[in-house]
């Protein structure tokens, strides 16, 4: 994994996140830290079968959140 050193914070649900990103196979994943209790996040841009994209969690099951933080991110980079 190499890790980019890019790290940004964001407001999301009234609280600030931070965000590292890093490249795994040269593929971007973000790992976001929150300040409460949650465990740390970590999501990534994937294609599905239908070729279309999508923000996702690693490992799949907190998908609202991935999806959430992943559309702010992907403001940030437009």
């Amino acid at each position: 994994m190499e890790d980019t050193g890019s790290l940004f914070v964001l407001d999301f649900d009234g609280a600030e996140i931070k965000i590292m990103r890093h490249a795994i196979g040269g593929h971007d994943v973000y790992r976001i830290a929150f300040p409460d209790k949650r465990k740390p996040l970590v999501i990534t841009y994937a294609v599905d079968a239908r070729s279309k994209d999508f923000w996702t969690s690693v490992p799949q099951g907190r998908q609202a959140e991935a999806e959430a933080i992943g559309k702010l991110i992907q403001n940030l980079k437009e």
